[in-house]
């Protein structure tokens, strides 16, 4: 029988959804619509997934922001 996975959702703000596939696959999602994805290797469990789309989150953020000082 073949295993049947489905990702794990993580939900913030705005709309926003990261994905996880449950290996090193992260999917970002805004109003549902695919917008970027990255790569995280070594992820063990839920916890470091999750931390890692905070992160990731946060830096993007981040950028955003300095970009709109920037202009």
């Amino acid at each position: 029988m073949d295993k049947i996975t489905s990702d794990i959702v993580f939900k913030y703000e705005d709309n926003i959804e990261i994905s996880w596939n449950g290996s090193a696959t992260f999917n970002v999602f805004v109003d549902g619509k695919n917008i970027n994805c990255f790569t995280e290797y070594n992820i063990k469990n839920i916890d470091q997934a999750q931390q890692s789309a905070d992160d990731w989150l946060s830096y993007e953020l981040e950028e955003e922001k300095l970009r709109y000082m920037d202009a």
